[in-house]
């Protein structure tokens, strides 16, 4: 016999409708920073090199001189045929940059980590940034990194490893900090 809809049943389907998919965000959670810098480093002594990408690569700013960008195994994967392929990393995705002064001293690691739930307005992207020793410079809802993440909207917020901003763009998102002589060179290179 068929269960007449009522009123009251069909309040409790809308409501339940309503409330899972809230309660599937809510259970959601980011590891601590501490528990990601755990797999930073385990990144670092030995997680393989994003697609496109190689060791002691020149960045930007004298603060990062040289960088090498690890991610971890879900992230290689979505990246095999390179980072300007990849519309939407997986959740799980661990992409660091390792930050080194032109002596090739370790300065700082940023992170990103795909956590589904976690900030869908920014492709659920957590932003993290340490020193070498694990303190946390920056972590969770990074707005000044989200910020310059978002031009990259189309390969989720992610750069290509030798993407060339323009030097105003650099100097907008990192006003004190000198540019690096060798991305000076790289785009006067590009320039002709």
């Amino acid at each position: 016999m068929p269960i007449p809809v009522t009123r009251k049943l069909w309040s409790l389907l809308a409501g339940a409708v309503l409330f899972f998919p809230l309660m599937a965000q809510a259970v959601v959670k980011a590891p601590t920073p501490a528990a990601l810098f755990k797999e930073v480093q385990a990144l670092e002594n030995g997680g393989s090199l994003l697609p496109g990408s190689h060791l002691w690569m020149y960045g930007s700013r004298m603060v990062d001189y040289y960088t090498i960008d690890r991610a971890n195994a879900i992230a290689i994967h979505a990246a095999v045929h390179g980072v300007d392929h990849v519309h939407r990393f997986p959740a799980g995705s661990l992409y660091i940059k390792e930050n080194f002064d032109q002596h090739k001293v370790l300065k700082t690691v940023t992170a990103m980590l795909k956590v589904p739930g976690y900030d869908s307005a920014d492709r659920d992207w957590l932003m993290a940034a340490y020193k070498p020793d694990g303190h946390v410079i920056a972590y969770g809802r990074v707005q000044s990194c989200i910020s310059c993440h978002a031009m990259a909207r189309q390969t989720d917020f992610t750069f290509p490893p030798l993407t060339h901003l323009p030097i105003v763009i650099v100097k907008r998102f990192f006003p004190q900090q000198a540019i690096s002589p060798e991305y000076r060179k790289a785009l006067a290179r590009e320039a002709h």
